[in-house]
């Protein structure tokens, strides 16, 4: 073996030998005494410049792993991530009846351990190719962070984690060169925060905080799992207290929300209702929200209508987008341009529930002086009719609480003068 491959191996490997030890001893504070059981768990999420995609970050793994809000499982690219503590798992085993559609596969990307023609496979998702392919299934160690809702507090190891190793091939269209993985946080068994709730015996819930600001490097969203409370610096505000709650429907792994209208400035869009039956996805994949084409059309219109009122002024469009204005003609304010509001109203306890969108949840800018209704047709036969968008749903929170079927949602944060984007500190 060349010396030098044999080195960097060894040094690997010793590395890797000293994260097994510490995975399989208890988590101590500096007081040497044994961490509290966490209450909820952290992750950051980053958005990704370029592709205005987001990820979290798994520092022991070494891997930036996009997040797929639908998606089933977990996996990472196993071609560049290696792992000692990481172990196939037996097809026909407890832990691979966890995962959907399981079934036997021979060996695969791990040729350092011992070949075991009965491992598990399972199927592994590509969001932006949009297919699937069977990767083996295995066990990992995985380090997460507790919090207490305001800072990060302890490092906690979740052993016998479940998850994919992924060929290199998964992660074509993904964004960047740094990003080697897929969370999902699908309704399953094998999700980061099905797992992460079940070890910790922790509320089977989680919120997502979608960060706008492209220097999320060092002022991130969050993602956190099991229970509030919800601050946001510099507010100090819990924004447990903001929420409304709408029930989510279906039964697949996606989270689908129902649709009852879509209002412009308070003034009802004329839709057919069949067009709203399918209710409506909410996506952290697709950048900016996709209508059916017949929504679309009458959206577009009727928004021009509302802006025109307004005294804005319309210009060339730019692609992808059916409606831009000159900026210069839009007034700013707390929440961004001052442009017509859209909410969708959807059913609530009582009465009717409204998820306002409006200044950035709605505007993108494409150029000097133009902005453009950031929400693109989908056409005359897409998958679903309404998909809301990462773009719409930054700078909110979002609960997901799969013992109730409930979404809670916070208005804009920036009525809070906060926002997703802001650091954590120890």
């Amino acid at each position: 073996m060349n010396s030098h491959v044999k080195y960097h191996t060894m040094a690997y490997t010793q590395t890797l030998a000293t994260l097994l030890i510490f995975s399989l001893l208890p988590t101590f504070n500096a007081q040497g005494d044994e961490l509290p059981k966490p209450t909820a768990i952290y992750l950051p999420i980053l958005k990704n410049a370029s592709t205005h995609q987001y990820y979290t970050r798994f520092d022991t793994q070494g891997v930036d792993a996009l997040i797929d809000l639908g998606a089933e499982s977990v996996w990472f690219d196993c071609t560049t991530y290696r792992s000692v503590v990481y172990k196939r798992v037996s097809c026909g085993s407890d832990q691979c009846k966890k995962a959907k559609d399981s079934l036997c596969i021979g060996c695969r990307w791990t040729p350092e351990l011992e070949c075991l023609n009965n491992t598990c496979g399972v199927y592994a998702y590509n969001p932006f190719k949009e297919y699937t392919k069977v990767q083996e299934f295995g066990e990992e160690s995985l380090m997460v962070t507790s919090t207490d809702g305001k800072a990060i507090k302890y490092n906690h190891w979740v052993s016998k984690f479940l998850l994919s190793c992924a060929e290199s091939t998964m992660v074509e269209g993904f964004p960047g060169d740094h990003t080697k993985g897929l969370v999902g946080l699908g309704r399953t068994q094998v999700s980061l925060h099905s797992q992460i709730t079940s070890f910790f015996s922790l509320k089977p819930q989680f919120a997502l905080c979608l960060p706008s600001s492209l220097s999320s490097e060092t002022n991130p969203g969050a993602i956190i799992i099991s229970g509030g409370p919800y601050y946001m610096p510099p507010s100090l505000e819990d924004q447990s207290y903001s929420l409304v709650r709408t029930p989510l429907t279906g039964d697949s792994n996606e989270y689908f929300i129902y649709l009852d209208d879509i209002e412009i400035d308070g003034q009802r869009v004329a839709l057919s209702s069949s067009l709203l039956s399918g209710g409506a996805k909410i996506s952290t994949v697709v950048p900016y929200t996709t209508l059916h084409a017949s929504i679309y059309k009458r959206l577009i219109k009727d928004y021009v209508k509302a802006a025109a009122l307004k005294n804005i002024k319309r210009v060339t469009n730019v692609e992808p987008f059916g409606a831009c204005f000159d900026s210069m003609t839009v007034p700013k304010t707390i929440t961004g341009p001052a442009v017509p509001d859209i909410d969708l109203v959807m059913p609530g306890n009582m009465v009717s529930v409204k998820m306002k969108l409006s200044g950035s949840n709605l505007m993108v800018e494409v150029k000097k002086d133009v902005i453009c209704l950031a929400i693109i047709d989908g056409g005359a036969e897409p998958r679903t009719s309404i998909v809301l968008g990462g773009h719409q749903l930054e700078d909110r929170l979002l609960v997901f609480d799969l013992s109730t079927t409930i979404l809670s949602f916070s208005p804009s944060l920036l009525l809070s003068n906060t926002s997703c984007s802001h650091s954590r500190v120890f």
